[in-house]
């Protein structure tokens, strides 16, 4: 029987289920981009959602005024911040068990790993039956000293023993967090985060016409990377892949779009390239970016999932990235792209100039990569999935009954 097939016959249509969805804040990422699109998209016959957020503040940019524009009111707890801040923290648990108990929620979902401890807590004190959480990836690796990482370790597996289900974006991340001790293989569940994968077709349709907006005339090479500028993405080991292959292959050309904060730090390093060498700043036509480059180079180290690959896939364009995180669940090495060590800048220029020097291998692999993401990665299959697991838990916990 299907999840939306529980209820019995001649019990009478259920009743809505109200969730809440919590995380710290709205900036440009996957993670604000799914919590985002599964708010967008969800079944409004069924449920009734809310999206709960910190303020947006850093150098990435903020995805709000997407938010308002698609008509969803943003609930905001003015103290909900990324950093450790005890006050604050301790203020947004009690004004989270208030917001909970008044509205009544079925289901509260929490995402990434401050929002996540608090919002888990809040909610097993304020009697929410169901509770969910998807981390988005992890902290384990690469972003703290390994004091702070020992500490997000520890909120994790606190929050782990109040969740009833933990989504994570891939089967790697699910056996990172296990390695961690954190919760039980049975709280976990796969979803990959999803994509709209409709602008895609238009903007292969551009492509040459992209291309020569970024100074990628006839016969060049064009290689980009798309992410916040942030130590985590690697982007400095892209700048030196950059100057590697530009020393041996004259068409070359590279952009970056982004922002962050080593903006003016990659700036420099990037500056004996020239004018081979653009930044694009903060962009919203990523899908026309993605289809006008030859190749995409992901230099994560660290990633939950790797959103950007999906997003090269739906452009057909191949791509180069590192072997970190969820990366390898998502991009199949020697088929859609290749897989190489983190932090390793000669290996990333070693694999961008054997797919530049092999066009048909490397327009294959992005054909390749196009067939797999366009029918299992779009952002509807994403929500029915995670619908899906609401109603499994929907039903275990009995909240349909007497509705």
């Amino acid at each position: 029987m299907s999840a939306r097939a529980l209820p019995m016959a001649g019990a009478g249509p259920p009743r809505k289920i109200r969730v809440a969805h919590v995380i710290t804040r709205l900036c440009k990422g996957g993670a604000q981009e799914n919590t985002f699109h599964t708010v967008r998209l969800a079944n409004r016959t069924r449920f009734e959602v809310d999206l709960i957020s910190g303020p947006t503040h850093g150098h990435e940019g903020s995805i709000e005024d997407a938010v308002r524009a698609a008509g969803i009111p943003i609930l905001r707890e003015p103290f909900l911040v990324r950093p450790p801040a005890p006050v604050r923290d301790t203020l947004t648990l009690y004004r989270l068990i208030r917001r909970f108990r008044a509205g009544r929620y079925d289901i509260v979902h929490t995402h990434t790993s401050k929002a996540g401890l608090l919002g888990r807590v809040a909610a097993e004190r304020a009697g929410v039956p169901v509770v969910v959480h998807t981390p988005h990836g992890n902290v384990f690796h690469g972003y703290f000293n390994r004091y702070l990482t020992r500490l997000f370790v520890w909120m994790e597996r606190h929050g782990a023993r109040r969740s009833d289900r933990i989504i994570e974006l891939t089967a790697g991340g699910v056996d990172e967090h296990l390695a961690e001790g954190i919760g039980q293989r049975a709280q976990y569940t796969v979803i990959f985060s999803g994509i709209d994968t409709a602008p895609f077709e238009e903007a292969v349709a551009q492509r040459d016409e992209v291309r020569g907006s970024l100074g990628a005339g006839a016969g060049a090479l064009l290689v980009g990377g798309v992410g916040r500028l942030e130590r985590i993405k690697g982007f400095a080991y892209f700048v030196e892949m950059a100057k590697a292959v530009a020393a041996v292959e004259p068409q070359a050309r590279f952009v970056l779009a982004g922002q962050g904060s080593l903006d003016r730090e990659l700036r420099e390093q990037a500056k004996p390239l020239g004018e081979r060498f653009r930044f694009l700043g903060p962009r919203d036509d990523v899908p026309r970016l993605m289809a006008a480059m030859d190749l995409l180079v992901a230099p994560s180290l660290n990633e939950g999932m790797g959103r950007v690959l999906l997003e090269a896939g739906a452009a057909g364009t191949a791509a180069v990235a590192s072997r970190v995180g969820g990366i390898p669940d998502v991009l199949d090495d020697g088929e859609t792209g290749i897989l190489v060590p983190p932090r390793d800048a000669a290996a990333l220029a070693g694999a961008v100039l054997e797919l530049l020097r092999a066009p048909e291998r490397r327009q294959l692999m992005g054909a390749t990569a196009r067939a797999k993401v366009v029918p299992q990665f779009g952002l509807e299959h994403m929500v029915r999935r995670i619908e899906v697991l609401y109603e499994e838990l929907i039903h275990e916990k009995s909240l349909d009954a007497g509705g």
